[in-house]
């Protein structure tokens, strides 16, 4: 690679937006910094380079590297945007499906597990009582 040859962003944005879901060469960089620079930009719509990749999220970038430098590519994955989840919908996502159990009778079954594990929490129904007595009558 002898010398960089200037990207027209606006026509690269646009040929990859015709052939959503595969990966075309943007640009090819000797230097790794600016390559991972401009993926940055392609997958964040950001910056005067990155207008055309618009929305944000809507393009991934890779870096392949060659014995020249290091080649940009990208693809257009529709007019959707990633986001990232919240906990609560990645949770919540999980109860449903059925990676992660929840209520009463998955407490039961974990508290079950526990004390054959390691043994009783406490040493007999009466402590128990003992101790909740305490605690709701003030440590008397």
């Amino acid at each position: 690679m002898n010398r960089h040859t200037r990207v027209d962003h606006a026509a690269a944005a646009a040929t990859l937006r015709g052939v959503p879901g595969t990966w075309l060469p943007i640009g090819e960089y000797r230097n790794n910094l600016t390559a991972r620079s401009i993926a940055t930009v392609i997958r964040t719509a950001s910056g005067p380079s990155g207008s055309p990749y618009q929305p944000s999220g809507s393009c991934e970038a890779r870096l392949v590297p060659t014995e020249d430098g290091t080649v940009v590519e990208a693809r257009y994955g529709g007019r959707r945007t990633m986001r990232q989840s919240t906990d609560t919908e990645r949770v919540l996502g999980q109860i449903e499906r059925g990676e992660v159990r929840a209520g009463r009778d998955a407490a039961r079954e974990i508290a079950a597990r526990a004390e054959a594990a390691y043994g009783a929490v406490w040493p007999a129904d009466h402590a128990r009582a003992e101790a909740l007595a305490a605690v709701k009558g003030g440590g008397a």
